[in-house]
């Protein structure tokens, strides 16, 4: 009778537990140094034979048989133990362990051997059931992929089944766009200075929450009438916090690309509020002295220390519910709001697209195509009262 291919297992009868049982050998685990040879049992030679080939067969496929012990609770915390190195934000990490947890509470009892597509399917669209957005459910589906895949080169398994699975749709909200009657309630709605000035600034001129954030008096210049865009407040991880301090800093970072370093020119009302503003804050710097913050911020807290933009965007939502615009509203919309003013009032897209600091137009139009997608509509109805609808 012909032997089996060195490696391709062998069945014995265990007389101590009474069954057959069936080995195949994968060499030595590339962590610990030590031979694999995962089993197979059953009450009969003939199952015990199919069980091995099934294994033989996962080898063949796959080049490895994946460990029958290791969860998917196992690789996902393993993931967030040895985070990426791009996680190097603090609210990113936090947003990809909230969604760990949520992985690891739908299928971390789940052996990876076992798993299958349709499990990772049922858990995703459960979460489009619970209304999570499309983001957060391709994230998901990304983290798992990205654990596993580790998983899948360390032979600890044969292949990545969640990259398998279809994505469902998910929720999508919308980002909104203040209407001018919006606007106005809001300028008129009984501002401080620092209010106003951020709210100018930001619908005027169409800034990032992270570029009104680092925006410093150095970059306007009242005497050329311009702005100068140049850097964001980015918050950054501290390493090996001390007690009691917090685990994040907030610096100043140049911004990245040449389109978004750019210059704006002031719009008189912003010029005003601003001038406002700086006088207030010369007051409280001469009141501080030596205890005024040195970042020179525009919108920094009464001291002069930067703000995060978490507290900002509470308050943002406190002034837009005093002037009755609701409470849902964040920082950025006044970025869609910025957009959708020059857009109404008829400026080249491409010339928002240089105000907003975006690669190209084609940018702009994606990201902002709800607040400039009604021109598609309003050129037709301007063709048909040129020339006619031609209905009889």
């Amino acid at each position: 009778m012909a032997r089996r291919p060195r490696g391709d297992g062998s069945v014995f009868f265990d007389a101590a537990r009474g069954c057959w049982v069936g080995t195949i050998d994968l060499g030595r685990d590339p962590e610990t140094g030590r031979r694999r040879r995962p089993k197979v049992s059953a009450p009969t030679k003939t199952e015990c034979k199919d069980k091995l080939d099934e294994l033989r067969a996962e080898k063949r496929k796959t080049g490895t048989v994946g460990r029958r012990d290791i969860t998917v609770e196992h690789v996902v915390r393993d993931l967030l133990a040895n985070p990426p190195a791009e996680w190097k934000s603090p609210s990113t990490f936090q947003v990809n362990t909230d969604l760990c947890e949520r992985i690891i509470a739908g299928l971390g009892k789940t052996r990876l051997a076992k798993l299958a597509p349709g499990d990772v399917e049922r858990f995703l669209y459960g979460m489009a059931r619970e209304g999570m957005s499309a983001r957060s459910i391709g994230g998901a589906k990304g983290l798992l992929v990205r654990a596993i895949r580790k998983a899948e080169r360390d032979e600890k398994i044969g292949r990545n089944v969640a990259q398998l699975a279809e994505t469902p749709q998910g929720t999508r909200k919308e980002s909104s766009a203040m209407t001018l009657e919006q606007i106005r309630a809001l300028f008129a709605s009984g501002l401080t200075l620092w209010w106003r000035g951020y709210l100018m600034t930001g619908i005027l001129c169409g800034l990032r929450p992270g570029e009104l954030a680092g925006l410093t008096w150095d970059d306007v210049d009242f005497a050329a009438g311009v702005l100068r865009v140049r850097h964001s407040l980015k918050e950054i991880p501290v390493k090996d916090p001390a007690p009691g301090q917090s685990k994040t800093t907030l610096r100043l970072e140049a911004l990245k690309t040449d389109r978004s370093r750019r210059t704006l020119q002031l719009p008189v009302r912003v010029a005003d509020a601003l001038r406002a503003l700086r006088a207030a804050q010369a007051a409280d710097r001469l009141r501080l002295g030596q205890h005024y913050g040195d970042m020179n911020l525009v919108f920094g807290s009464a001291a002069g220390q930067p703000r995060r933009r978490q507290d900002i965007a509470r308050g943002f939502k406190r002034v837009c519910a005093k002037a009755g615009l609701g409470s849902d509203w964040h920082p950025h919309e006044q970025r869609h709001t910025f957009v959708s003013v020059l857009s109404d009032a008829g400026v080249d897209i491409e010339l928002i697209a240089d105000a907003a600091g975006h690669i190209n137009s084609t940018i702009t139009r994606e990201v902002y195509r709800h607040q400039i997608a009604d021109k598609v509509a309003r050129a037709a109805v301007a063709m048909d009262q040129v020339f006619g609808t031609g209905r009889a």
